[in-house]
C-alpha cells in the first residue's frame, strides 16, 4: 500500500544471527516440473491453484495490469500508470479466519525471476498479513527502487538470514486501508542489504524473530484525538504467506517468475515419478490408420503431454490413464472416449509408424460448445497441418469432422496435436492415404479374435461403416474370427472399422 506518514515505532533492537541450509538452488536448478497452462486473472481477484495448496491474488489501485498464473505457481504480471499494484502466489488460509500459528511451522520459498520497468515505490519477496493483532509484513529481496524510511519506518535492528543481512523496519499506519476497511495496523520489514533475482528464503527465521523481539512492546502514534494513542508490536496469525511483487507511485513494469515453490515444512518439492517414454500399449501408431486422442504416449508431464485439471468426477474417466496423468481429462464422446475439459495451447504427443509415403487426407472428431476452433499438427516438432472447424454452441455431444491434408514419410515420427482453443474435445485424427490397397482380411494381424480364440472367451467392439458412421456392437464369441462375426452380424460384404481397447482398425468382410 502507499505510504504516507511516518511515526517512530519503538526501540533500536538487536538481532542475532540465523542461518540456514537447504538444498535447492532455485538460480541454478529446472523447475521440478513443467510450468504447465497459463491462467489468466482478471481484476482484483483471489484463487486457488487446481491440484496444489497455493492460492493467488492480484490487487491493483489505478492504471491497468494483467496477471496470469502457471500450474505449478510459476506467474507472471505487466501493470501501467499504477498507483499501487499487487501480484502474489503463495498459501492463503481465508482473510476473514483465525489466521494460523507460524509456532512450529518452516515457512521456505524458492524463487526466479526477471523484471522491467520503474516505481516510486515496489518490492519484491514474501508478503502478507497476521491477525489478533494485525500486522502487514514483507520480507523484501529486492526493489524497482530503494526502500527509504519514508515508505518503510525507522529500522529496529538486523538480522543475518539465507547469508545477507536484513534491517528491520516497523510502520504503523493510523486509519488507513486494510483487510478488514478502515484501520489502525502494524507494518513490518526485513529489507535485503544486497538484491537479488532468484534464491531462497528461510521464511521462518524472520517470522521467529519477530515474534520473539517486538512481543510485549508497544509503538505510540503521538496526536491522535483524545491524546495518546499506541498499538502492540506482535506477530499475530497468518492469513497469508506469498511470494509477492508490488510497484507504487505511477508505476509501469512486467515481472516474469520462472521458478517457485512454497513450503510450510521446510522441506523441498518431492522429485516427479520418472516415466519412461514409450507409445502408449508399447506399439507405434500405424499410418494409414486413426490416432486415438486418449491413447497419447506414456511418459511425464511437459515431455508428452500437457494439460489442466478440471474434470468433474461424474464426466472425467480418471481410471483409464491413471493418476499419472491425472491433468488430461478424459471424458465419453465421439466414437467412445475423448480427450476433454480442454485448455487453449493444450498438447498431445503420439508416435507414429508411416507406412509409405505420401499425401495423406486427415480428419479429425471433434466438438465444442462454445466457439469455432482449430487443432494445430506437428511432426517432429514442424508444423504439418491446420484443421479448423465451426463448433455447435451449448452442444459437446455432437461431433464433426475438421479436414486437411499433408505429405508425410515412411518411418516412425512424433505427431502433436495443440489443441488451439478452450473446450474443445478430440475424439481421434485419423490419417488416409487416397488410392492405398486395403489388403485381404486373412494379412490384417487380428489380435482381437486371437485372444479371443486363445482365452475361449467373449468380447466386444464397436463397428463403423468405411465413412465413420456407427453401425453397432459385435459380440466375438470363442472360436470365431472378427471378420466372421461381422458377417454373421450385418450380413453384408465390405469395408469395415473396428474399434476396440487396442485401437481402430479396417477389416474387410466378404459375405459367403
Amino acid at each position: 500500500m502507499f505510504k504516507t506518514n511516518l511515526f517512530k515505532a519503538g526501540a533500536l533492537l538487536a538481532f542475532g544471527l540465523v542461518t540456514s541450509v537447504y538444498a535447492v538452488d532455485a538460480c541454478n536448478d529446472e523447475m521440478p516440473k513443467a510450468r504447465g497452462n497459463a491462467h489468466s486473472v482478471n481484476g482484483n481477484s483471489t484463487g486457488s491453484i487446481s491440484g496444489t495448496s497455493w492460492g493467488y491474488e492480484q490487487w491493483s489501485a489505478g492504471g491497468s495490469n494483467s496477471m496470469k498464473y502457471y500450474d505449478n505457481g510459476t506467474f507472471e504480471a505487466q501493470w501501467n500508470n499504477n498507483n499501487d499494484y499487487l501480484a502474489r502466489v503463495g498459501f492463503r488460509y481465508g482473510d476473514n479466519g483465525p489466521g494460523k500459528s507460524v509456532v512450529g511451522m518452516q515457512y521456505t520459498a524458492d524463487y526466479k525471476y526477471t523484471k522491467t520497468g520503474n516505481a516510486q515505490y515496489g518490492y519484491i519477496g514474501i508478503y502478507g498479513w497476521t491477525v489478533n493483532p494485525q500486522v502487514e509484513y514483507y520480507i523484501v529481496d529486492d526493489w524497482f527502487s530503494k526502500p527509504s524510511e519514508q515508505y518503510v519506518g525507522p529500522k529496529q535492528g538486523e538480522i543475518t538470514v539465507d547469508g545477507a543481512t536484513y534491517t528491520i523496519h516497523t510502520y504503523v499506519r493510523d486509519n488507513e486501508d486494510s483487510k478488514t476497511g478502515k484501520s489502525t495496523f502494524l507494518q513490518i520489514f526485513s529489507i535485503r542489504q544486497s538484491p537479488r533475482q532468484c534464491g531462497h528464503i528461510s521464511i521462518q527465521a524472520h517470522f521467529d524473530k519477530w515474534n520473539e523481539l517486538f512481543k510485549g512492546q508497544t509503538a505510540s502514534l503521538p496526536g491522535s484525538k483524545g491524546g495518546q494513542k499506541s498499538i502492540q508490536l506482535k506477530f499475530g496469525n497468518v492469513t497469508e504467506v506469498m511470494l509477492m511483487t508490488e510497484a507504487g507511485g505511477g508505476a509501469t513494469g512486467s515481472v516474469n517468475y520462472t521458478y517457485f515453490d512454497m513450503s510450510e515444512d521446510g522441506q523441498p518439492p518431492e522429485p516427479e515419478k520418472e516415466i519412461p517414454r514409450q507409445p502408449f500399449g508399447g506399439k507405434a501408431i500405424a499410418v494409414p490408420g486413426t490416432v486415438e486422442a486418449e491413447n497419447f504416449d506414456e511418459g511425464n508431464y511437459g515431455v508428452t503431454y500437457s494439460g489442466t485439471q478440471g474434470a468433474s468426477g461424474e464426466d472425467g474417466d480418471h481410471e483409464y490413464r491413471g493418476k499419472d496423468y491425472a491433468s488430461v481429462d478424459i471424458v465419453g464422446g465421439g466414437t467412445g472416449k475423448a480427450i476433454g475439459y480442454t485448455a487453449k495451447d493444450e498438447w498431445l504427443e503420439y508416435t507414429i509408424n508411416v507406412a509409405q509415403d505420401g499425401e495423406y487426407d486427415i480428419e479429425a472428431n471433434v466438438s465444442n460448445g462454445t466457439a469455432p476452433g482449430t487443432l494445430e499438427l506437428s511432426l517432429d516438432g514442424k508444423a504439418l497441418a491446420s484443421l479448423s472447424f465451426t463448433g455447435v454452441e451449448g452442444d459437446w455431444d455432437t461431433y464433426e469432422l475438421a479436414t486437411g491434408k499433408a505429405t508425410l514419410t515412411k518411418g516412425e515420427h512424433t505427431l502433436r496435436i495443440t489443441i488451439a482453443n478452450d473446450n474443445t474435445n478430440v475424439d481421434y485424427v485419423k490419417f488416409t492415404l487416397p488410392g492405398a490397397v486395403i489388403p485381404p482380411d486373412d494379412s490384417i494381424p487380428d489380435a482381437i479374435a486371437q485372444v479371443v480364440r486363445m482365452n475361449n472367451v467373449a468380447s466386444t467392439v464397436q463397428v463403423f461403416d468405411i465413412s465413420g458412421k456407427f453401425m453397432g456392437k459385435v459380440e466375438l464369441l470363442p472360436g470365431k474370427t472378427l471378420s466372421e462375426s461381422i458377417a454373421a452380424k450385418f450380413q453384408k460384404s465390405g469395408v469395415y472399422m473396428v474399434k476396440s481397447a487396442n485401437g481402430i482398425k479396417k477389416v474387410r468382410v466378404t459375405q459367403r
